[in-house]
């Protein structure tokens, strides 16, 4: 990284589709303990995500930010949107090759569970996430594995267990009395994913591969005589 008395964390989460979550790119600015934001986009929009490379440029021309000066780059690569992971990934991996900037890749519920105040940190606990067609995507803190089901196949623990992400209160009907909803901490902010990011890069720790975490398989086929010619 380059010697300052700050450092730059270039923040990237294409991974809602959710109005309860937004999409974000953001500068975070790190001095000496402090962490603020210092340039934000935040989009609930379709198609948002692809919009990133156009907010990044606006920061630069609007906020005496080089891009040079950009020291890492922390992204989440899922679960979630399709287009918005493949948009935001893509355009960290651009950066990353133009600026020869390291990158560090987390999870949503990765990110989420090291901020769980203490009363949680030895329990079971899920990150929820909405995807299409009535089904979720949970993230467990003891697995550190994300699994996608429909809402009426979800297998709940037989011990007490903690939900929480933008998902979490549409499982509410379905839920045993065992199971508890927490309603304070739904998604990771960009200060969040760039602690983490940070801490993950010091320790040269590394969880995740710079790929979309779509967890279903795709739903695209080949035709099954295989591609179709190209028009005449």
């Amino acid at each position: 990284m380059h010697k300052r008395n700050y450092q730059n964390i270039l923040v990237i989460n294409g991974a809602s589709s959710s109005l309860d979550a937004p999409n974000f790119i953001t500068v975070v600015r790190k001095e000496f303990e402090n962490y603020t934001v210092f340039a934000e986009e935040k989009t609930t929009l379709k198609g948002g995500p692809e919009r990133f490379p156009i907010f990044f440029q606006q920061f630069i021309n609007k906020d005496s930010l080089r891009v040079n000066e950009i020291d890492l780059i922390a992204i989440i690569i899922g679960p979630g949107s399709f287009t918005g992971l493949r948009a935001s990934i893509a355009f960290a991996l651009g950066i990353q090759v133009g600026l020869a900037c390291p990158v560090v890749a987390l999870r949503r519920g990765e990110v989420v569970f090291p901020f769980l105040s203490e009363n949680y940190k030895n329990k079971s606990v899920w990150h929820v996430t909405h995807a299409r067609r009535g089904r979720i995507f949970i993230e467990s803190n003891i697995s550190n594995k994300v699994t996608a089901y429909n809402l009426s196949d979800i297998e709940y623990p037989a011990t007490e267990t903690y939900l929480i992400g933008e998902g979490a209160q549409s499982l509410s009907e379905f839920v045993p009395s065992h199971i508890k909803i927490l309603s304070d901490l739904k998604e990771s902010n960009a200060i969040m994913i760039a602690q983490v990011a940070l801490q993950y890069y010091k320790e040269q720790k590394v969880t995740n591969e710079l790929y979309p975490l779509y967890v279903d398989a795709p739903e695209a086929k080949l035709p099954q005589k295989g591609l179709r010619a190209a028009p005449q």
